[in-house]
């Protein structure tokens, strides 16, 4: 981890608005950890920005894939080739599928906007732009709603810097372990459920061998 913030420190000290908006462009970091990590003066000494440029260089990073992943989960919904774009289509068609259910268009855009909005792991733009693309969701209206989830998860991720600000550090140490741990329990959780499928076929091709011997000898 010092490694890392070294790296930053030693070669972004006089750009410290183009780290944080290449931090904000990572899949599951994006804002949450670009703010407190462009407010750290641990990371920046006394180059660390405040809380308006945190705000305003983490949101612009988090938003420049969102098109370019709409159009990349609208890829995966018509063609899916390949066992990283079966994964990625298998994660996340169900919640594709429950912004389909929705009974109100209305509705479907205020659920993708939550997905945005949530400062949690696994939320964010490159989530709720994915799933996006893999609903029938207009692209316009959806860039609307992830916009509008994008400035809210900002807008609480400063204003919780804001407040503890004595206490950035822990909060960027707390919100990198707790990615790392959720990301983690996910990859575990897909191993276990590998695992029971690949048990289940393995008996199914028994009992069909079992059955096809017992034809034989009747």
């Amino acid at each position: 981890m010092k490694t890392i913030l070294d790296f930053f420190a030693n070669n972004f000290e006089t750009c410290v608005w183009l780290a944080v908006i290449l931090v904000a462009l990572i899949p599951t970091l994006e804002s949450k950890i670009a703010i407190p990590f462009a407010m750290s003066s641990l990371v920046w000494g006394n180059s660390a920005l405040p809380a308006w440029q945190a705000f305003l260089f983490a949101f612009l990073g988090s938003m420049l894939p969102a098109y370019f992943a709409l159009l990349l989960g609208r890829l995966f919904r018509k063609h899916t080739t390949g066992f990283v774009s079966e994964k990625l289509k298998k994660r996340y068609k169900n919640k594709s599928i429950m912004l389909e259910k929705q009974n109100s268009s209305f509705k479907k855009y205020v659920l993708l906007c939550s997905f945005v909005a949530l400062p949690i792991p696994l939320t964010g733009v490159w989530t709720g732009s994915l799933i996006a693309g893999m609903s029938s969701l207009k692209k316009g209206y959806s860039m609307i709603a992830i916009t509008i989830g994008a400035l809210i998860s900002s807008g609480i991720i400063t204003l919780l810097c804001t407040v503890f600000e004595s206490s950035i550090t822990y909060i960027l140490l707390a919100s990198l372990i707790i990615i790392i741990a959720f990301l983690a329990l996910d990859l575990l959780l897909n191993i276990i459920r590998s695992a029971r499928k690949g048990d289940k076929s393995e008996r199914k091709h028994f009992k069909k061998i079992s059955l096809k011997k017992e034809k034989d000898l009747a």
